[in-house]
């Protein structure tokens, strides 16, 4: 379907008003706080007018025949019936407008609170109102509410798809502008688009009326749930009933996502509060979940929070406080429904630490091993850089579901469509690059084809696993002799018999009488058995043993000094597949001794995508460096600049 979705004009219209009207009176970082709002209340009022003006054709006998407050009160009720809301203050912003500077304010006010409650939590969360005095005071309240009145965002001249792309671009300009950081705001479309057709809707039979439901855990604008109804009613079953959930932290986000879905007629949840320690979405499960949640972001503030209301849903590992991405993950999950009741399909973004980062052992390693030994990672894509809008960094779509078909049981597939894009017209921040529908559908069918080739790598779960080996190696000299050093060990006087295998006749004796020097040192050397417990703890086969006596009265000393092998402590990574023992005798020359071994997981996506490429010849590059020269030459002297 092809839609009209030039955003241009309304975008222009409000992004100058916020320029024109805010400047110097407020921070560029306080537009938001004032222009999201003003788009909301705009917008809603367009959907409203809209409506009355519907009903008053349709009931038009009907209204002629009562006086103007039963009018009102028909109007009132039938448009309260129709969109769920209404505003019962007579005014509108073009009314207020009218009605003068003098009184702008208590109109206003009025006006806000005219609303019906579900409209008024979201202004009251968009946070306009704390604004109201500052705007009066400085004699632009009026100037604002005449600029937005004359703003049509009405249904008829921008349609919800378009309504949409403002509200997102206006969340891409603003964040751009102050410099938000990655993965905070905005998902460019294209990607959204790849991400639902990755979610495989297509593959579960969708039935007239079916319930549908559908997730997102870090929501923003709602952008994200947008586009999955749309794909679910437009590819699939326009028939499905799909219901929205998201949650979103952020007032300002959330109030401009719940405004939208309600303005859209959508059914659908938004909950406000941090999805790690507040979970909106408690007992819930989801056929379809998606999102783009924030990454590289510490959660070390709320990390007691987080695991005090964690509800086992992060008790598999938790990733390092600097960066909490993978408890996204981890939420998502625990929101999949039973493979036996259909089970439920995930798509997320990522940067590139959650496929490494962490050694074994780790929180992020032993979640990456919960994932993968349950056999739920089918694919991973790797994204273009500069594809974002806040970011040029490597970013990653990872889809998880517990309904993987037969033919991807016990498989992995990386796809790496790093390559897959085009160039922008024109840069907006960061993103200087975009995926095309074409390129969308070659990533889908890589990704449905499910094979090796140059884009495509096949994988089994164990590919990605690897021992972590803790090893005791024998420090040797250059003849390859050991090389020893003292040590001083606890030796506990009630074993030391049993310990040190005393039995002579003489041994004894010089021992009792080390005993009986009661207050005073003494020490008593002998020869040590090398099948003792202490030679064969301490690998030793020295002869000598001295034991030494205490200074606190009656104890004996507990230290007691050898000579044993000088030991260096060391670490060897081992591919899962691969034999440890042969390993070991291939990699380490020196005599080793495992002491203890973790299993771990890592992704080395890049690694299995290398292709090598040759230096170039010397002349060649001197070539290229004349011809810079020649051309820098060349551009100097047309600026009439002498080097």
């Amino acid at each position: 379907m092809k839609r009209d979705t030039d955003i241009s004009q309304e975008v222009a219209l409000i992004w100058n008003t916020a320029n024109d009207v805010l400047r110097d009176i407020f921070q560029r970082t306080e537009y938001p706080d004032i222009i999201y709002p003003m788009v909301l209340i705009r917008r809603i009022e367009g959907v409203m007018i809209a409506k009355t003006e519907q009903l008053k054709e349709e009931l038009e006998s009907q209204l002629s025949k009562v006086d103007k407050k039963t009018q009102e009160q028909i109007l009132n009720g039938k448009i309260l019936q129709e969109i769920k809301f209404n505003n019962t203050s007579g005014k509108t912003l073009a009314i207020i407008a009218d009605e003068g500077e003098s009184s702008i304010k208590n109109n206003f006010i009025a006006y806000l609170n005219g609303y019906t409650d579900n409209i008024k939590i979201i202004i009251d969360r968009s946070g306009i109102r704390s604004h109201i005095n500052k705007l009066t005071e400085e004699k632009i309240l009026y100037t604002l509410i005449k600029d937005f009145s004359e703003i049509d965002l009405s249904p008829e001249k921008v349609s919800n798809i378009k309504m949409g792309y403002v509200f997102e671009e206006l969340v891409r300009k603003f964040s751009e502008a102050n410099n938000a950081e990655a993965g905070e705001h905005y998902t460019p479309r294209e990607v959204i688009d790849l991400m639902t057709h990755m979610l495989n809707m297509d593959e579960k039979a969708i039935k007239d009326g079916q319930l549908v439901t559908i997730y997102d855990p870090a929501c923003g604008s709602g952008g994200m749930l947008s586009a999955a109804k749309e794909f679910v009613e437009e590819k699939i079953n326009p028939n499905a009933k799909v219901v929205l959930y998201g949650q979103e932290v952020n007032d300002k986000t959330w109030a401009v996502a719940q405004a939208d879905l309600l303005l859209k007629g959508e059914t659908a949840y938004i909950t406000k509060g941090d999805t790690l320690y507040e979970d909106g979405a408690a007992g819930e499960q989801f056929d379809f979940m998606l999102s783009n949640p924030p990454y590289g972001k510490s959660w070390k503030k709320i990390q007691k929070k987080v695991l005090a209301n964690s509800n086992g849903r992060f008790d598999v590992g938790q990733p390092r406080s600097s960066d909490g991405q993978l408890l996204f993950t981890l939420h998502m999950i625990s929101k999949m429904k039973p493979a036996e009741l259909g089970g439920s399909a995930v798509a997320i973004v990522h940067n590139g630490s959650p496929l490494f980062s962490g050694d074994a052992g780790s929180g992020e390693s032993e979640i990456r091993r919960y994932i993968l030994e349950n056999d739920w990672l089918e694919t991973i894509v790797a994204l273009p850089t500069e594809l974002f809008y806040n970011t040029g960094i490597a970013t990653y779509i990872w889809l998880i579901r517990n309904n993987k078909p037969k033919h991807r049981k016990g498989k992995i597939q990386l796809i790496n469509a790093v390559d897959f894009w085009k160039p922008m017209k024109r840069s907006l921040g960061n993103k200087r690059r975009r995926i095309d529908e074409t390129q969308i559908n070659e990533i889908i069918q890589i990704h449905k084809t499910f094979d090796t080739g140059p884009y495509s790598k096949i994988f089994e779960l164990e590919d990605f696993a690897f021992r972590k080996v803790f090893l005791d190696l024998e420090e040797t000299d250059e003849n390859g002799n050991p090389i020893t050093e003292e040590k001083e060990v606890t030796v506990a006087q009630n074993k030391l018999n049993d310990t040190l295998l005393i039995k002579t006749a003489d041994e004894k004796k010089r021992l009792a009488e080390l005993k009986d020097k009661k207050g005073k040192e003494g020490e008593f050397t002998f020869n040590l058995n090398p099948e003792s417990e202490l030679a064969t703890k301490h690998k030793t086969a020295d002869t000598s043993i001295t034991i030494r006596k205490a200074l606190d009265g009656n104890k004996l000393g507990l230290k007691a000094s050898i000579n044993v092998p000088k030991i260096v402590k060391d670490t060897e990574y081992i591919p899962w597949k691969d034999d440890k023992e042969a390993f070991l005798k291939k990699e380490v020359e020196k005599k080793w001794q495992i002491t203890k071994e973790e299993k771990g997981y890592e992704i080395p996506f890049t690694r299995h995508f290398y292709v090598y490429q040759p230096l170039r010849q010397a002349i060649e590059v001197v070539y290229e460096i004349g011809l810079l020269e020649k051309e820098n030459t060349l551009l100097m002297n047309e600026l009439g600049i002498n080097l």
